[in-house]
């Protein structure tokens, strides 16, 4: 690119902020922001500081940002999952090529209407699914794609959240509640179905899926535990979820940094004491599911296990691709592939290989990076075809997530055709 392709931001929260914003500062070279639109005042201006945006173009909603006319090439969507929708939809409108933030959508028919105006108004659409940009991902679907295991015949996943990132989003924070925000399987869970759909390259002909919240309920509060940690606790010395501990250490990062835009020692504890993160995880409003399981076929046969667990003590993924010559097993945080290819005999006649894969800078396994850079490439050379058939799989692991909490809520097996033909029919 001989210059930055210039772009607004709508929402400067800590993905647009932390993610896409840094992208804009290490790479000068390829993306500017000019304007940014973010209702929350302090998180506005530090975004503009940071990336010498003036004062008449800073916005206080997305909607006043979409009331002008068009102001860059590009819009990158970082705002929270329930307008999502309406802001996507103003954006394709106004003529913005899109970069949006997952979800798509926090309803089945909203994904269908965004990807529905991309089309009509000719416009490029890049779902933020980072996973697929990082070089563990693109080693096992390489390794697929080139017919190492041969015709593929089962997935098998598994994200194993962390108990404590699990109380620090989907218990206290932004994510907790299922009539807000939506369901685990499509919150978190949305890039594990777009990795499944992405391998397959195949629609889903059936999911069934069960789930439920188990740990974090009031029930099992400690006896004398009060609504906030910061009332005095009687277990605060033992308790893994004591939010002190937590958040008022010397670290600022994220997850520390989502407590308060300030982060100061004060700052913070004013913020447990009255905001959502010093709630005790057992006293919480949450309705998010803290494990499930999903069984899907797809359409050619092909057959996919998925699960999600918010107990255990470390972040990680796991893939398991399994052919009629072979099988691939990856580890996404030890950036481990193990190709393994059918022998003559008994399995010690069997070829292995193990392949370490890179680690890019930025977060998602360097997903982050690689997914804004495919976004400006695809800009660039105006790669239409390509950016429809990513949006194509996209939609099509959203969907399978919508499916999948039906699935759960009713306890029956969707059909995914008939699923689709009602949203189509909903969304008119």
């Amino acid at each position: 690119m001989s210059k930055p392709v210039e772009a607004v931001l709508v929402g400067a929260g800590q993905r647009g902020r932390d993610a896409i914003g840094i992208y804009a500062r290490r790479f000068p070279e390829e993306l500017r922001f000019i304007a940014v639109a973010e209702p929350h005042e302090s998180r506005r201006n530090l975004f503009a500081e940071q990336h010498g945006i003036p004062e008449e173009m800073r916005f206080e909603s997305w909607e006043d940002m979409m009331d002008r006319p068009q102001l860059a090439p590009l819009c990158f969507n970082l705002t929270m999952d329930q307008t999502h929708r309406d802001s996507a939809i103003a954006a394709l409108a106004k003529g913005y090529d899109l970069f949006l933030e997952k979800p798509m959508a926090h309803t089945a028919e909203g994904c269908l209407e965004i990807a529905a105006a991309a089309r009509e108004h000719g416009r490029l659409l890049q779902i933020c699914h980072p996973l697929r940009y990082t070089p563990f991902y693109l080693k096992v679907k390489e390794l697929l794609s080139a017919g190492k295991i041969g015709r593929l015949l089962s997935i098998s996943m598994y994200e194993n959240v962390g108990y404590w990132h699990f109380a620090h989003s989907y218990v206290r924070g932004n994510w907790r509640r299922i009539d807000e925000s939506g369901p685990v399987i499509l919150t978190k869970c949305c890039h594990d179905m777009d990795i499944a759909t992405w391998m397959a390259e195949d629609h889903v002909r059936e999911v069934s899926s069960f789930g439920r919240l188990s740990h974090f309920r009031e029930e099992n509060a400690p006896e004398g535990a009060p609504a906030r940690c910061t009332d005095g606790c009687p277990v605060e010395d033992t308790c893994p979820f004591y939010a002190p501990a937590f958040y008022l250490g010397p670290g600022i990062g994220w997850p520390t940094s989502a407590v308060s835009v300030d982060t100061s020692m004060e700052a913070r504890r004013k913020a447990l004491e009255t905001g959502p993160y010093g709630r005790c995880v057992y006293r919480s409003d949450n309705t998010a599911v803290d494990h499930q399981v999903l069984n899907a076929e797809f359409e050619g046969g092909t057959t996919f296990n998925f699960g999600v667990r918010a107990n255990t003590a470390d972040c990680y993924r796991t893939i398991r691709l399994v052919g009629e010559q072979g099988e691939i097993d990856g580890h996404f945080e030890k950036r481990e592939v193990l190709l393994t290819r059918h022998g003559q005999g008994y399995s010690d006649s069997c070829t292995r290989e193990i392949f370490k894969t890179e680690l890019w800078d930025g977060g998602h396994g360097g997903g982050d990076t690689g997914v804004v850079r495919n976004f400006l490439r695809a800009v660039h050379e105006q790669d239409r075809a390509g950016m429809e058939h990513s949006l194509d799989i996209a939609v099509e692991g959203h969907l399978l997530s919508f499916a999948a909490e039906q699935a759960r809520t009713s306890r029956q097996i969707i059909a995914m055709r008939e699923f689709k033909d009602t949203l189509q029919h909903a969304s008119g």
